[in-house]
């Protein structure tokens, strides 16, 4: 099984804080932590049976630490009953790892200027959501981030994590410290299309399994003609880079900002991806889109690309398409009353941007970074916990589909799209994924090629005031650029020209030249 119902979380949530880490791997003993700061620099136990810094005991005779963790969801979306989730994960966690749990639910609009200004102005924040929009290698020099080897902290509370992700902890480490940890356990995925087949079926398109660009584009002329009322494509503001999703590349920083290997697996050389024949090529593509009536080219439509295609105005979306993408994007189509089908762009890989799409940090100024570890490790060693903050709560989020433990049938009601968070071998199944799922995953695990960069983090500390100069030229020439809103193909690359220009005068060429030092050596330590 691979989660019980709610009804036992009596029994589960009698287990002691010591059985708990000792079960994953920590040691045990009746020593007390000391909670002298945040820099991890606590003693160790007088017991004699930890390592130096942070005690692997939890103190469970002090006031239970309310740790709050960050849970990312669309835009617009607001989700009753968060406190009930948060009471059914207290009623576990207090007796087990004395801590309860402060859930903020974060538009991921929101959620990287929500972090900073959190950390700035030393708010409540614990557990940083990192990847995404707030992309990790962004927050290297940012000081954001805590070093999780201070104090042993990682090492004496996170033995679960160190466990689960013993192969990839390595894409969260820098010069030594390790800011973040995977969040997903299994890391493998690919790119690709999930389009409404209801509405492709009734208009006769067949869509292949697997395609690439170029036949991805003529799918998109045929939808137009079919039905000019049928959005094709969708660039929406444009501020986030859709080559990604369509033709895969490793990009540094938030979009590619610190420069991107276009295949790894040939070359290791960074380059200017705005200065790339890849993506001139793309935004080509999207002026003829623009202009043909494949899209509307309107950046300043704030809609979300999913709401268009859950309303079934949009034809697909593009991104990674793994088992947990399919299974997420499946329930929700069931829920708007229509078919789904997919369509692979690129072969299964695990990438340094697949392991860091979605990882865990600890704010540098958290209260108790060593409560927030003993949530972190918590989430992936107890089903239950992990699937209220998945699922939310029986009867008012899902229910069980009959005959089944395992597989949950989500209603609608609570649905955080950007949260990935435990193990999900021992979590439920979201409908209408089926008992085979883990199965799933682990053959595309299985299937994938490792990129030689897939452990690699660069170290910008140096370049913060660039990093600023050149993500805000981006987020200034990108939306233009991708929805398609120059004259002419001539208009269109004359502007890419300026846009690189612009990235040059604001110190790129510097930053990717460090950056592929930097590659250059950690590739050198991996022969």
């Amino acid at each position: 099984m691979k989660g019980k119902r709610l009804s036992a979380l009596l029994l589960i949530s009698a287990m002691t804080a010591s059985t708990v880490l000792a079960g994953c791997g920590g040691g045990s003993g009746s020593g007390s932590t000391d909670t002298s700061g945040s820099s991890g620099s606590s003693a160790a136990s007088e017991s004699g049976e930890t390592s130096d810094g942070y005690s692997t005991d939890i103190d469970m005779d002090e006031e239970p630490y309310t740790v709050a963790i960050q849970v990312v969801t669309l835009p617009g979306t607001e989700y009753a009953g968060e406190e009930d989730r948060e009471a059914a994960i207290n009623a576990i966690t207090e007796p087990a790892i004395n801590c309860k749990v402060d859930i903020q639910e974060i538009w991921i609009s929101e959620i990287a200027n929500t972090t900073s200004l959190a950390v700035a102005g030393n708010e409540k924040i614990d557990i940083v959501h990192v990847g995404t929009v707030n992309n990790r290698s962004s927050l290297v020099g940012s000081d954001i981030l805590l070093d999780l080897n201070e104090g042993n902290l990682l090492q004496n509370r996170g033995p679960k994590l160190m466990e689960l992700f013993a192969d990839t902890m390595e894409a969260g480490n820098v010069d030594g410290r390790q800011l973040a940890v995977p969040a997903q356990v299994y890391s493998a995925n690919q790119i690709g299309i999930v389009y409404n087949k209801t509405w492709a079926d009734a208009h006769g398109i067949e869509v292949p399994e697997q395609m690439t660009f170029d036949e991805l584009s003529d799918l998109l002329y045929q939808v137009h003609d079919a039905d000019p009322d049928m959005m094709a494509y969708f660039a929406g503001t444009g501020t986030l880079n859709g080559l990604q999703f369509m033709v895969g590349y490793e990009g540094f920083g938030s979009e590619a900002s610190y420069g991107a290997v276009l295949d790894s697996s040939t070359d290791t050389t960074v380059v200017n991806l705005y200065d790339s024949q890849l993506f001139r090529d793309y935004c080509v593509r999207m002026y003829e889109w623009a202009r043909d009536g494949i899209m509307p080219g309107d950046p300043t439509d704030t809609n979300s690309s999913q709401d268009y295609f859950n309303a079934q105005s949009l034809f697909f979306l593009s991104g990674t398409m793994g088992p947990k993408q399919m299974a997420n994007y499946s329930a929700t189509a069931q829920n708007t009353g229509f078919e789904i089908g997919f369509s692979m762009l690129g072969d299964p890989q695990i990438t340094n941007g697949y392991i860091t799409e979605y990882m865990w940090g600890i704010a540098v100024n958290s209260e108790r970074p060593d409560k927030a570890m003993d949530f972190l490790n918590f989430l992936y060693s107890n089903g239950d916990v992990a699937n209220i903050l998945m699922y939310g709560l029986e009867g008012d989020n899902y229910e069980f589909v009959d005959g089944s433990d395992d597989i949950v049938k989500i209603n609608g009601s609570y649905e955080p799209g950007f949260y990935y968070g435990g193990n999900e071998a021992e979590m439920y199944i979201k409908y209408p994924a089926g008992e085979d799922y883990i199965d799933q995953l682990q053959t595309l695990e299985d299937e994938a090629t490792l990129s030689p960069l897939a452990g690699y983090m660069f170290d910008d500390t140096n370049f913060q005031t660039e990093s600023s100069v050149i993500y805000s030229t981006i987020q200034e020439y990108l939306p233009r650029l991708q929805n398609g809103m120059c004259d002419s193909e001539e208009a269109t690359l004359d502007l890419i020209d300026e846009f690189v220009g612009r990235l040059e005068t604001a110190g790129i060429n510097d930053v990717i030249a460090a950056n592929q030092e930097q590659l250059d050596a950690y590739l050198a330590g991996q022969e």
